[in-house]
């Protein structure tokens, strides 16, 4: 059996040497990201993120009361990210790249601890590999390399565990390791089955492998504690949403779909993208069972036969459809609010089972070919190399910022949603109110049950000074937003309350110009103006703004004992408000 490598200065400068080709080919390919900005959920995860800026935050995290998911060990290094490169996007993606370094070199090691052939080829291929890219120059995808760091260290530990002496000291740190990644990121919920299959690899033994399967009993409590608490998270954050996943037979075809889907980006990653197209979640027809039995089959084949040479291809094969469990549509989960069934990010730890595969086949074969062969070999693995870690650069660039994320998204899929509505909310901010309609508008066509993109549209309607159209916008989301119990009474509605009061009083305002008497539609705007800001009032009655308004509206209106009310309510919240203090002074003016 083959150990460990001998401690010899040689074979220790060879280590150095190989783990800084596999760094240095990561810090080349994410070369893009060091000046990349912040995109998607970066801005909810980190830069807006309230949580990350007190002490209380980060308790709060650990306890995850406001947190969608529960991914404690991830928000703590956001919260040291923040604190020691505040709103600086270079220091975020640094860690990121480092991690994903990290990541490729234990890949190598835990495959050399395994003794399959080709472990350091292995461990390249995987630094550089396109498909990954989204989860290392995507921000919030730091969940991904630090579960895979902590995952990585807990499969080497336990594999070492009963070579050493200290085999305890390893399994301990093997459980405390697998904590960490549950912490980051509970899609690392199959790691104990990963660890079985890792003893059942390394001893045909039967009595060693049922103690081996004994060790890994504490790894499944905790994995199923962490999958039920994510369960619940996804639930409470998705609440009454609408998240379709289909009938159960829907679900088994799909997860057979997106198997060979992930499996055809390892070995061709083209058309890499942000978000894919939607997938079916209707009844399956007989056709689509068709890649679920051939997977099945070719399963249950390399099983039977793993006593005749197969048993190399079932160990990556059942590890690549393990991973990808927790991930394939079989329970409700937020990320199938896109209506797509698979992301880039879903595979990182999934594919290098497969990528292990392909690798040590072709060590294999070079180690059996002849010399000129092995050149042939060497020349085609370089060239690959050299394809894939081009086309990860350029991918890469693709997350320099929102613009060009979705851009590239909707050349295409330009049917994303949420595509359309990032970069409606991108132009908004960029005051390019004409651009931000357009996305928004397509938005809220393919996705017409989400009121905030609605309120969005209609503020971009408001600002391009279209306010009937913006109005109508406005009553579509509320009429959302209180169709549902759980937002009926939201400060969200209040926000909406206030933007269409807003509206209504710019058009009471237009209609009435400079003459003398309120035309009766106008006071009609204004009536329905004040109505809206005291209902948005009961549901928020400390917001300054929407008392500041109300003041300045029935100020307007001559109606001076109530405006006067309101625009103090707004100094003792505001006390130095500048409009609430002039026009309290014009209307002490105005007085007898």
């Amino acid at each position: 059996m083959q150990t460990d490598w001998k401690p010899d200065e040689r074979t220790a400068w060879q280590l150095v040497a190989q783990a800084a080709v596999i760094v240095g080919a990561v810090l080349l390919v994410y070369l893009p990201a060091w000046r990349a900005g912040f995109v998607w959920d970066d801005e909810q995860l980190i830069t807006a993120n309230p949580l990350l800026r007190t002490f209380s935050g980060l308790i709060e995290m650990w306890s995850g009361g406001r947190t969608a998911d529960y991914f404690p060990m991830t928000n703590t290094v956001f919260w040291i990210e923040r604190h020691l490169f505040g709103e600086n996007a270079t220091g975020y993606h640094a860690i990121n790249i480092l991690l994903h370094g990290a990541d490729a070199i234990l890949v190598w090691l835990v495959l050399h601890r395994l003794q399959i052939p080709g472990a350091w080829f292995a461990g390249l291929i995987f630094g550089i590999h396109p498909v990954h890219v989204e989860s290392v120059a995507w921000t919030s995808e730091l969940k991904n390399v630090l579960a895979m760091f902590f995952t990585l260290l807990s499969i080497f530990s336990f594999v070492g565990s009963n070579e050493h002496r200290q085999s305890r000291a390893a399994y301990i740190a093997s459980l405390f390791f697998f904590a960490l990644a549950l912490l980051s990121k509970t899609q690392t919920v199959f790691v104990p089955i990963a660890l079985l299959m890792c003893a059942w690899w390394r001893d045909r033994d039967s009595t060693s492998f049922r103690r081996e399967a004994i060790r890994t009993g504490p790894f499944f409590v905790m994995a199923v504690v962490f999958g039920l608490i994510t369960i619940w998270f996804q639930n409470r954050g998705i609440g009454e949403e609408e998240v379709v996943i289909g009938s159960f037979p829907r679900r088994l075809v799909n997860a057979g779909l997106a198997i060979w889907w992930y499996a055809g980006k390892v070995c061709l990653p083209t058309r890499l993208m942000a978000i894919y197209p939607r997938w079916r979640f209707d009844s399956p027809q007989l056709w689509e069972w068709f890649p679920l039995v051939v997977l099945v089959l070719l399963l249950g084949l390399t099983w039977h036969c793993r006593n005749r040479g197969t048993r190399g291809a079932f160990l990556p094969l059942a590890y690549f459809i393990v991973a990808l469990l927790p991930v394939i549509g079989f329970v409700r989960m937020a990320y199938l609010r896109s209506g797509t069934l698979v992301a880039d990010h879903f595979q990182y730890f999934a594919d290098v089972s497969l990528i292990a595969f392909v690798c040590s086949a072709v060590a294999m074969f070079a180690r059996r070919a002849r010399g000129e062969i092995r050149t042939a070999i060497a020349a085609i693995a370089i060239l690959l190399i050299g394809m894939m870690g081009k086309y990860a650069w350029q991918r890469t660039k693709v997350f320099h910022d929102e613009e060009s994320l979705w851009r590239d998204t909707l050349a295409k899929n330009p049917d994303a949603w949420q595509a359309r509505a990032r970069l409606g909310q991108y132009f908004f901010r960029q005051r390019k109110y004409s651009d931000a309609i357009e996305h928004l508008r397509r938005a809220v066509e393919l996705k017409p049950q989400l009121p905030e993109n609605r309120n969005l549209l209609g503020l971009a309607y408001c600002r391009a000074e279209r306010f009937e159209e913006g109005i109508a916008e406005y009553r579509k989301a509320l009429e959302l937003k209180e169709s549902r119990a759980s937002t009926a009474q939201s400060a969200s509605v209040a926000t909406i309350r206030t933007n269409l009061a807003n509206a209504l009083t710019i058009i009471g305002t237009n209609l009435s110009g400079s003459a003398t008497e309120i035309p009766s539609e106008a006071t009609r705007r204004y009536e329905e103006a004040i109505a809206q800001y005291e209902k948005a009032l009961e549901l928020e009655p400390n917001q300054p703004a929407i008392h500041r308004n109300l003041g300045l509206l029935l100020a307007h209106l001559g109606r001076f004992d109530e405006a006067e009310a309101h625009l103090r309510a707004t100094l003792q919240i505001v006390p130095n408000e500048p409009t609430a203090q002039e026009t309290l002074k014009e209307i002490e003016a105005q007085r007898p």
